[in-house]
């Protein structure tokens, strides 16, 4: 196949156009007009390569061809033509496509946002042609986004050639189609919003003195706005679309000025009865024989000087109940005594929100009746960095009334005749709105119903037998409550008339917590969360090593908490020594003198007889009520570097759970068959450049499984 070059082709042109007259091709502007080229795609091909000497980026959609600051994009696309002519030759040239961009302005200064994202409908365009082989087509569009103009100038070269029977082919080519606001993947050319995004990147706010003036605030943004052109191969016979991303940033400042106000903060608060109430409204009443639970939900809003709102939802709960559903006496004003009760503080646990929480006992006769509050308060952060408490509800006061006695029925026996009774004791409980302008402090009545029972002997029954039983009871975690278990006693008493009465004793609530926790050497302690960054140590020649740390992932609920973290070192993690201590902490059990008070009973709750009480449980002198001890089993590993006392990784796991017992009768009764079954294993493993450390804590208590592990992964750099 012969190849003519197009020097060769043009000089060809001239001498046919002396020698015919019939074909008139010539680059002179004098020449006169050549006939309009026919497009022949069949026959051509073309090849293109594109250029962004000047700017960033690839022009896909995933890397979009960014023109910087002030700058002028220039991307080139250059191109190889070719054309096989009917005798087999081919012409070949090489067309050039330009794309220029620019933005008119560094920095748009406006008074309001929407100017910056204001986009004229239709772009500014013009079009032109100029020479004759090749052609040059220019286009040059204009967008306007509020006071910017952001500028394409487009340009493609098109050739011509004349075939061996005299016709005029337009050769293959790229064209430029006009470009478009948004991303290539964009569809709806009406819409701009879809294609300009204004990203906020920081606000400046600078504070006067209190006198709280008008002051002038600037906020910055970046704005990115983003095209979409579309280049196409013409006349070729292999079809080749393509869009091609452009993306222009430049800064928009947004000048008004603020009258900075006083700061204000706001509390709603809406309750909501869970359980155990017949009413919706004050006053809550507590169904016998249940446990009434009522939960505050908050809406909370603090709106600083400057008019940045914070806002978060704190909780406040109640729970309300009597120890004894049915309390049996022998005379009815055994049930109308005055009721006494404990004074409660707050105890405070957890971070943002913190938790504080509280029991309160009323004790009338044999009876008591218990309170639980707890409420939660939020802090956040403002714009001057001061930390702020944000406006809650406080369970502020509790005000015991006096109780009352209604009869329900009797049941008459051949032994004993019994009356029953509808006992209410009412409780005023004083809330207050902290952190509010006017605190809002409210009253909500509560009424505990319980059932009260006068025994008439007919002829009077003898103790013969007592016996004891344990056992417990889980509550899964919710709202504001961690998973607790409570732990039960079961008192029998058999009398000589064949009737046998049951006593119930239930130990408050204990958590049973799941703890494991890493130190590493960018730490002082260990901690819940594994720390990240690189910690530098001297070696020997005073020259300096280094370990870089990985945090990982941390896994976690009521019963399962597993750490993954990871250090890389420069020595061979094979080297590396570990240390396993294992040992009783906080407590020891059975150290029964030592436990503390839980919660205690009136001594007329205490049998008076001198029967042999199952003989197995120890005699007690402490007062009648319930005591316990936490007891924390505690597992360390400690992993050194190679060669080195110093340690990378220290993983302390740790299971936190209670013992108890029930001082009742003189005698103690203790739940030592349901201490923890405990198992600490650690293992290692080879990994890709290094070694994995496991260090595990497998509990079994009270029927439940816990878990927690530290998985460490030690490399070699």
């Amino acid at each position: 196949m012969k190849t003519r070059s197009f020097v060769w082709r043009a000089v060809y042109m001239c001498m046919a156009a002396v020698m015919a007259c019939v074909l008139n091709v010539s680059c002179s502007s004098d020449d006169p007009v050549l006939p309009e080229p026919t497009p022949n795609p069949d026959n051509g091909e073309v090849a293109f390569e594109i250029t962004n000497d000047s700017g960033t980026g690839t022009g896909t959609s995933t890397s979009p061809a960014e023109v910087s600051k002030g700058d002028t994009l220039n991307m080139v696309i250059s191109q190889k033509s070719s054309y096989t002519d009917s005798d087999g030759s081919v012409f070949e040239c090489e067309p050039k496509a330009t794309i220029e961009l620019f933005a008119r302005l560094d920095t748009v200064y406006v008074d309001d946002l929407t100017k910056l994202t204001n986009v004229q409908a239709e772009p500014e365009v013009q079009s032109s042609k100029s020479g004759q082989n090749p052609v040059i087509n220019e286009i040059t569009q204009k967008f306007l986004i509020g006071d910017q103009d952001i500028n394409f100038d487009l340009a493609y070269e098109v050739y011509n050639y004349t075939t061996v029977d005299g016709k005029t082919v337009e050769m293959p080519y790229v064209k430029l189609n006009q470009a478009a606001l948004g991303g290539s993947g964009t569809t709806d050319a009406s819409d701009p919003t879809a294609r300009s995004e204004t990203v906020m990147k920081s606000i400046t706010v600078k504070p006067l003195p209190q006198t709280r003036a008008s002051i002038s605030d600037t906020t910055w943004y970046e704005v990115n706005a983003t095209f979409n052109l579309e280049i196409e191969c013409m006349n070729a016979k292999t079809e080749n679309k393509q869009k091609l991303t452009f993306s222009v940033t430049y800064l928009g400042a947004v000048t008004t000025e603020i009258e900075l106000g006083e700061a204000s903060g706001k509390l709603s608060t809406t309750i909501e009865a869970l359980d155990g109430t017949n009413s919706v409204s004050s006053p809550y009443i507590v169904n016998p024989k249940e446990q009434m639970s009522l939960l505050f939900r908050q809406n909370s809003s603090y709106i600083d000087a400057y008019g940045n709102k914070m806002v978060c939802e704190p909780q406040a709960r109640i729970n309300l109940f009597a120890q004894y559903d049915t309390v049996y006496v022998s005379k009815l004003e055994e049930l109308e005594v005055t009721p006494a009760s404990q004074d409660f503080v707050f105890t405070e646990s957890g971070e943002d929100p913190v938790l504080y929480s509280t029991v309160q006992l009323f004790k009338l006769g044999i009876q008591m009746i218990q309170l639980d509050m707890s409420y939660e308060t939020y802090t956040a952060i403002d714009v001057e960095n001061n930390e702020i408490t944000m406006p809650y509800l406080k369970q502020n006061a509790t005000m015991p009334g006096a109780v009352t006695v209604n009869e329900i029925s009797t049941a008459t026996g051949a032994k004993a005749d019994t009356t029953f009774y509808n006992v209410k004791f009412p409780i005023t409980l004083e809330t207050v709105d902290v952190g509010t302008p006017d605190e809002n402090i409210q009253t909500i009545e509560l009424v505990v119903s319980y059932i009260g029972a006068i025994v008439t002997w007919k002829e009077e029954p003898e103790l013969v037998k007592v016996e004891y039983r344990t056992g417990y009871v889980w509550e899964e975690a919710h709202d504001n409550l961690p998973l607790l278990y409570y732990a039960h006693v079961f008192r029998d008493r058999y009398y000589s008339n064949g009737e046998v009465i049951t006593d119930t004793f239930v130990d408050a609530g204990h958590p049973a917590d799941v703890i494991a926790s890493v130190n590493t050497r960018l730490d002082e302690y260990p901690k819940n969360y594994p720390s990240e960054g690189t910690y530098f140590y001297e070696i020997e020649n005073n020259q300096q090593d280094y370990i870089e740390y990985k945090a990982g992932d941390v896994f976690e609920n009521d019963s399962v908490r597993i750490i993954h973290c990871s250090a890389t070192i420069s020595g061979n993690p094979a080297d590396s020594k570990t240390d396993l201590l294992d040992g009783e902490r906080n407590g020891v059990p059975g150290d029964w003198d030592s436990y503390l008070v839980s919660k205690l009973y009136d001594s007329s709750l205490n049998l008076e007889t001198d029967l042999q009480v199952n003989t197995q449980y120890p005699s007690s002198s402490r007062e009648s009520g319930w005591y316990f001890q936490n007891l924390t089993y505690g597992s360390i590993l400690y992993i050194f570097l190679p060669n080195d006392m110093k340690d990378i990784f220290t993983s302390d796991l740790n299971v936190n759970q209670y013992d108890q017992y029930l001082s009742i009768d003189g005698k103690r009764i203790d739940f030592t068959e349901y201490y923890p079954e405990r198992e600490n294993k650690f293992s290692t493993e080879s990994i890709s450049g290094g070694i994995r450390y496991t260090h595990e804590c497998i509990v079994k208590f009270m029927g439940r499984n816990f878990y927690s592990s530290c998985v460490m992964d030690v490399t070699q750099r």
